[in-house]
C-alpha cells in the first residue's frame, strides 16, 4: 500500500513535468526557466525545488515520463495481435502517433540532445527496455516461423532505428506525409528485410 505522501509527491512531480512539456513546446528548451515551469504548473518556484534540483533534472524526468508512457502504450497496443506483422504495424503506428501527439516537445528536446543523444540513448534504461521488448517479439516470431532465423538483437536494433528515423524526419518536416503512409512504408520495409526466404 502506497502512502498518501508518496502519491502526492508523484502527482506533484507529474504536474511539474507536464507543465515543462507545454512550456518547452512553446518556448524551446534554451529559453525555459524553472520560473516558467513553476508558473505553468501553478506553483511557487520554491515548490518546484522541493521535488527537483535543477531545470535539467526536470527536463530529463519529463523525457523519461514521456518515453515510459510510450512503452505502456506499445504493450497495450499489441494485446490482441495474432501475427508478427500485426504486432509490428501496431507498434509502428502507436509510436508515430505518440510522437505526433507530443511533437513540439520531442522535436525541441531531441534537437538539443545532439550530437551526444545517440550515445546517451544506448545507455538509457527506457530505451534498453524498448529494445528488450522488441527482441522478445522478434524471437517469438522466429520460433513461430513467421520471419527468418537470424540475430534477434540485431533485428530489434534495426527496427528501432528505422522507426526512430521516420519519427525524426516527421518532426523536422513542415508537412510530413500522412501518418498511415509512413506506417505502411516502415512495416513494408522491415518485413521485406526479415521475411522468410
Amino acid at each position: 500500500m502506497r502512502k498518501k505522501e508518496d502519491v502526492v509527491e508523484e502527482f506533484r512531480k507529474q504536474s511539474i513535468c507536464d507543465a515543462a512539456m507545454r512550456v518547452v513546446a512553446r518556448k524551446g528548451v534554451a529559453n525555459v526557466t524553472v520560473q516558467d515551469i513553476a508558473d505553468e504548473a501553478g506553483v511557487a518556484k520554491g515548490t518546484v525545488y522541493i521535488y527537483f534540483d535543477s531545470r535539467e533534472e526536470i527536463l530529463g524526468r519529463t523525457m523519461d515520463l514521456a518515453t515510459e508512457k510510450l512503452l505502456e502504450k506499445l504493450s497495450a497496443a499489441c494485446a490482441e495481435c495474432r501475427t508478427f506483422a500485426d504486432v509490428l504495424e501496431r507498434r509502428v503506428r502507436t509510436q508515430l502517433q505518440h510522437f505526433e501527439e507530443n511533437r513540439d516537445f520531442f522535436r525541441i528536446y531531441l534537437a538539443t540532445a545532439e550530437p551526444f543523444g545517440e550515445r546517451r540513448l544506448k545507455k538509457h534504461p527506457t530505451y534498453l527496455n524498448y529494445l528488450r521488448q522488441l527482441e522478445r517479439l522478434v524471437s517469438e516470431a522466429m520460433a513461430a516461423g513467421e520471419i527468418r532465423q537470424t540475430n534477434a538483437e540485431r533485428i530489434a536494433i534495426a527496427i528501432a532505428s528505422v522507426v526512430r528515423d521516420v519519427v525524426l524526419h516527421r518532426m523536422i518536416e513542415r508537412e510530413p506525409p500522412p501518418l498511415e503512409d509512413d506506417v505502411r512504408f516502415a512495416v513494408d520495409f522491415i518485413m521485406r528485410g526479415i521475411a522468410q526466404k
